[in-house]
């Protein structure tokens, strides 16, 4: 269900895209945007993401990216499909929100020894000055050894 709800979300923002004016607020124009990366992972054809487990770590960290293409200072929504149980609670692989500074935001994304083959689908979502909602996943695969 939540599953269907984001995808049906995704595919609302993918339809209304950047450079529109929302309908509930016909005055307002957006030039905003999202796009989510991992610039410091390696990206395959397929476009997901690799990262490699630091053996000998509790974690192993990467930053993830959210380009909104917005001037004003917004606050960025993540989260994941993927954690662990970590003394009763459940802990996400990326932290819950940022904000952005000249146009992008930063996260951390955390991958766990039990999580090595496992492949995180991450969400990134804003708002806008206009109240069009942004959102973006990238996916990425938490690897023993990263094959070249």
């Amino acid at each position: 269900m939540v599953k269907k709800s984001i995808l049906y979300i995704f595919i609302y923002t993918l339809l209304v895209g950047c450079n529109t004016q929302n309908p509930l607020n016909s005055g307002c124009e957006s030039n905003c945007f999202l796009d989510v990366e991992a610039p410091s992972l390696q990206i395959d054809d397929n476009g997901y993401y690799h990262i490699e487990w630091l053996e000998g770590y509790t974690q192993t960290f990467s930053t993830l990216d959210a380009n909104t293409g917005s001037n004003e200072i917004v606050k960025v929504m993540w989260s994941s499909d993927s954690g662990i149980n970590y003394n009763g609670y459940w802990v996400s692989s990326v932290n819950p929100a940022s904000y952005t500074d000249n146009g992008i935001a930063h996260t951390v994304l955390a991958a766990w020894e039990e999580q090595i083959g496992d492949t995180l689908t991450v969400y990134a979502q804003y708002q806008d000055e206009c109240d069009i909602e942004y959102l973006d996943l990238i996916r990425v695969v938490i690897e023993d050894e990263i094959q070249n």
